[in-house]
């Protein structure tokens, strides 16, 4: 999974502070970190900020600057787990021209289901989504449903579909929806559910992409 300093550019908290000196952000990374341990290792117990700056060794101020409390920080998670989901998105551009709009779905799908295998541990951690989220929360899913039209776009000569992004967005919810369900009764995402997830995201866009799409040149 992408870490670092460049991963966290566009979160909740760079937006918010946009200037924030180099401190700041390597104690901001900081509290990523100790939270992500600390409510991992709670198995459901609550964690309270204080938990999370004490361990981080960040003063109280400096946390408050960056945060306004543990559920601020939680959404920080979530929206910084979007936005590497992005690059996952982005790196499926890499692979051979495929055959048809299907293939290219069943890939984008397979690769949604090795992200959330490799991101396991902090999936736990993550706040379930409210209705509240903040706007940088949105803005990671906006982000990511643009990359999934722009991996299209590379491929194929889309043409023009009312509410494309809309059903982009329901078509990532889909596949979401799913592999959430497999880690709840499973504790994984199985072959079976993989391809589960494919069958059902692939139907959807049938509803809207034609059987064939004229095929772009390959990415280099």
């Amino acid at each position: 999974m992408p870490d670092g300093q460049s991963s966290l550019a566009g979160s909740r908290s760079d937006q918010r502070i946009p200037k924030l000196r180099t401190r700041g952000r390597a104690n901001r990374q900081k509290l990523l970190a100790e939270a992500e341990r600390l409510i991992g290792g709670r198995g459901g117990e609550p964690v309270k900020f204080s938990d999370v700056f004490e361990a981080a060794n960040v003063s109280r101020g400096s946390a408050y600057r960056i945060y306004d409390g543990i559920e601020d920080l939680r959404q920080d998670l979530a929206s910084l787990w979007i936005s590497q989901f992005v690059e996952y998105v982005n790196n499926a551009a890499k692979i051979d021209q495929p055959e048809s709009w299907v293939e290219l779905s069943d890939h984008l799908v397979a690769r949604a289901a090795a992200y959330w295998a490799e991101t396991e541990e902090k999936l736990r951690v993550l706040p379930r989504a409210r209705g509240n989220v903040p706007d940088t929360y949105r803005a990671a899913v906006r982000e990511l449903t643009e990359a999934i039209a722009e991996t299209f776009n590379c491929y194929f000569v889309m043409p023009e579909i009312s509410a494309w992004m809309s059903v982009l967005s329901m078509y990532t919810s889909l596949g979401d929806t799913i592999f959430a369900d497999a880690v709840r009764r499973e504790g994984r995402i199985s072959e079976q559910r993989l391809v589960e997830a494919q069958v059902i995201c692939r139907t959807y866009l049938s509803f809207y992409l034609p059987a064939w799409l004229q095929t772009r040149d390959a990415k280099t």
